[in-house]
């Protein structure tokens, strides 16, 4: 009785279930219906498809944010006026910020004001954009050409990493680094494990190996890591340590250099007395 019942019901849901995809229009069942292509084909229809996104989606959103950044530094300008108007702009802000709560510090920027009362307090944004319209107002920008001058400058996140003159982006710390071991050959690790974990395609690229270091010295290697982003990541922590050591020695060369003319000045003192 009951393998007839289940021969039944598995009858049943076939049937039902054939009926559907008989009825289905969905896209998985047009997926399924297309020919196989060539990975070149698939590649260059994906990549017709990333521009499509690029220049519609992508663009449209940050032309809307670059609009809205326009205006917020059109308000800074005015309310920068020495007017009427711009007085009862002046007032207006701090009132804004006091009713809403906001805590901002006295020596912040008026713009970093501005947006934090537009954007809310999302921390990363309203640092990111209010450096970006502080970069464009210390570049003398006029207010209708600030969208363009961040399409130029690469956009508000570029425009955050180059907040500093001396600032160095993550990505070229990567390439610095890179020309920097390029000649250097600590060890040798090789095994026949790595040749499954190692992507053929890569043979000549950087990669992360992660090991133990033992007592003895030596360094057990425990897994091995290709992506770009982790590779670029490491290379960039290598960069900063070796200026973060770099700058330690010449805090101690600097110490040792007081403190040598600390006891020649005593020694000096000590003679003249």
């Amino acid at each position: 009785m009951t393998t007839a019942t289940t021969t039944i019901a598995s009858s049943s849901t076939t049937n039902a279930a054939t009926a559907v995809v008989k009825n289905d229009t969905s896209t998985a069942t047009a997926v399924a219906a297309v020919p196989v292509q060539t990975a070149y084909a698939v590649l260059e229809q994906l990549t017709v498809e990333r521009q499509v996104w690029e220049d519609n989606a992508l663009r449209t959103s940050n032309e809307h944010l670059y609009a809205l950044l326009q205006k917020c530094y059109q308000f800074y300008f005015e309310m920068s006026a020495d007017t009427e108007h711009g007085k009862a702009l002046r007032t207006g802000l701090n009132d804004y910020v006091n009713v809403k709560g906001y805590k901002i510090t006295k020596s912040s920027h008026s713009l970093n004001k501005i947006v934090k009362c537009v954007f809310g307090v999302d921390r990363r944004r309203v640092s990111a954009y209010s450096i970006a319209l502080q970069f464009a107002l210390a570049k003398n920008t006029a207010a209708k050409d600030l969208p363009s001058f961040i399409c130029n400058e690469g956009g508000v996140e570029q425009m955050r990493l180059a907040k500093s003159p001396n600032a160095i982006t993550p990505k070229v710390k990567a390439e610095i680094a890179t020309k920097t071991i390029a000649t250097q050959r600590l060890a040798v690790v090789d095994s026949k494990v790595f040749a499954t974990k190692f992507d053929g395609g890569k043979i000549g690229s950087q990669v992360v190996l992660i090991g133990t270091w033992q007592a003895d010295g030596s360094v057990v290697v425990q897994g091995v890591v290709q992506s770009d982003g982790v590779v670029n990541a490491a290379l960039a922590s290598y960069y900063s340590s070796g200026k973060a050591e770099e700058q330690k020695k010449i805090a101690e060369i600097k110490a040792a250099n007081d403190s040598n003319a600390m006891l020649s000045a005593i020694n000096n003192a000590a003679q003249a007395a």
